[in-house]
C-alpha cells in the first residue's frame, strides 16, 4: 500500500487540494492518510484524485515481496523515489500474473557473463549486445529496439506515474521496462536503452532479483552514481556506436560540403535524426568522443534553445531531413497473454486494461473476438 501522505510529499500536493478533488472533507481524507479503514468508495475517490490504481491504496499488510524488493535496492535514494517506487512495485506486482504466461528466460544474459558494469567497459557491452541480439554492424541505426527485446522476454509497459522517467526491475525470473509516455518517441528510445543497461549490468544479479528507477534519463544534469552513468554510456553506445557515428559524420561533412570547420549544430542534428535520438544525447555521445570540448554539448544545446527554441525547430530551418516513423508500445507479448487470459475469464478486459495502462481498444484489437 502506497503511503498517501509520503505521496503528497513527493508529489508536493497540499491535504487540501488532494482532499478537495476527492470530494472527501479534509478532515477524513487525513484519517485515511494516516491509516482509518476507508470505504472502498473512499479509496476509489482517493485513487482519481492521485491518478493512482485502486490497487495501490488497497491494504495488504505489511510489504509485499514486489515492494520490498524496490525498497530495498532503493533505500540509499530520497523519499519523493521512495513513493515512486512504490507506485511502480504496485504495477509491476499487479503485472505478474499476466507474466506469469510468458517464458521466463532470462538465459539471454549469460552472454554478459565475464564482464562488469563499468564505465570503461560500456562500449564491450553494448558491442555485444548489437553482435548478440539485433544482427546488426554499426553503420546502422536501432530503432526496433523495442522488438528486440520483446523477442527477448523483456516486459515494456508505460507508467502508471508520469513523473517517472525510466524503471527497470529482474521479478521472479522476468525483466521489466516501465517508460513515462511521451510525445517523443526518440527520448523514450533512450530510456529503453538506459534502463536495459541496468538489466545487462546486473546480469548476475538475476536470481535475486533487482529495481531501479529513474527520474530523468540522458539530460544535462550532473550524475553522481556509478551504475547511472553506465547505463547512459550504454546507452549511447547501443544507439550511437562510435564507429557508425564517425562513419556518418564524415558522410554528412561530405554531403554538405563542410571541410575543417569544428564540428557544429548543423552536423549533430542529421546524425541525431539518423540514429534515432535526441539532439542532447547526440551532443554528449560527441562530446564523450572528444569531439566537442568538455561541456560543449550543453553550450550547444542551450544556444539552440536560446536561438530557436528547441532543437527540432532548428533542425527543420536547417532543412534536416525528416526523423523515421518511430513507434514505441507496450510489448506485444504481454498484450497477447492479456488477451489470453481474457478469453480465458481470469482477468476482465477492464481490469486488463488498468493492469497495462494501456486503452480498453488497445486489447480489443488485439483480438477481434473480445467485446469492448
Amino acid at each position: 500500500m502506497i503511503d498517501i501522505t509520503d505521496y503528497l510529499v513527493s508529489r508536493r500536493l497540499s491535504v487540501e487540494k488532494a482532499a478537495a478533488k476527492s470530494g472527501l472533507s479534509r478532515e477524513r481524507f487525513e484519517e485515511v492518510a494516516r491509516g482509518s479503514k476507508a470505504s472502498l468508495k473512499e479509496v476509489r475517490l482517493i485513487a482519481n484524485a492521485l491518478n493512482l490504481p485502486v490497487s495501490s491504496l488497497l491494504d495488504r499488510r505489511g510489504l509485499e515481496p514486489v515492494q520490498l524488493l524496490f525498497r530495498q535496492t532503493l533505500a540509499q535514494r530520497s523519499p519523493d523515489v521512495s513513493s515512486q517506487a512504490d507506485i511502480v512495485s504496485a504495477q509491476i506486482r499487479d503485472v505478474l500474473p499476466i507474466a506469469e504466461d510468458l517464458d521466463a528466460d532470462l538465459n539471454w544474459l549469460d552472454v554478459f557473463s565475464g564482464l562488469s558494469a563499468t564505465l570503461q567497459n560500456a562500449e564491450a557491452f553494448a558491442q555485444l549486445f548489437r553482435r548478440s541480439f539485433a544482427y546488426i554492424d554499426e553503420l546502422e541505426p536501432l530503432p526496433d529496439l523495442p522488438v528486440i527485446l520483446n523477442r527477448l522476454g523483456v516486459v515494456l509497459l508505460y507508467s502508471r506515474d508520469p513523473s517517472i522517467e525510466g524503471v527497470s526491475a529482474i521479478v521472479n525470473g522476468h525483466a521489466f521496462i516501465v517508460l513515462a509516455a511521451r510525445r517523443f518517441q526518440p527520448r523514450a528510445l533512450f530510456t529503453i536503452a538506459h534502463e536495459l543497461g541496468h538489466i545487462v549490468g546486473h546480469h548476475d544479479k538475476r536470481a535475486n532479483g533487482y529495481a531501479s528507477v529513474d527520474k530523468a534519463v540522458g539530460d544535462f544534469n550532473q550524475v553522481d552514481r556509478d551504475e547511472e552513468r553506465f547505463a547512459d554510456a550504454f546507452a549511447a553506445a547501443l544507439l550511437l556506436p562510435r564507429f557508425g557515428v564517425l562513419s556518418a559524420l564524415r558522410d554528412v561533412r561530405t554531403e554538405l560540403q563542410i571541410a575543417h570547420a569544428p564540428l557544429g549544430a548543423l552536423e549533430i542534428a542529421w546524425v541525431a535524426h539518423f540514429f534515432n535520438v535526441s539532439f542532447e544525447v547526440a551532443a554528449r555521445r560527441f562530446e564523450s568522443l572528444e569531439l566537442l570540448p568538455d561541456r560543449g554539448a550543453r553550450a550547444l544545446y542551450q544556444k539552440i534553445v536560446d536561438d530557436h527554441g528547441n532543437p527540432e525547430k532548428y533542425a527543420a530551418l536547417v532543412n534536416v531531413p525528416p526523423r523515421p516513423n518511430l513507434k514505441v508500445e507496450t510489448s506485444p507479448a504481454i498484450i497477447q497473454a492479456a488477451v489470453a487470459q481474457i478469453r480465458e475469464g481470469r482477468i476482465s478486459l477492464g481490469r486488463a486494461a488498468d493492469t497495462l495502462n494501456v486503452p480498453v481498444s488497445t486489447l480489443v484489437v488485439s483480438n477481434s473476438g473480445i467485446d469492448a
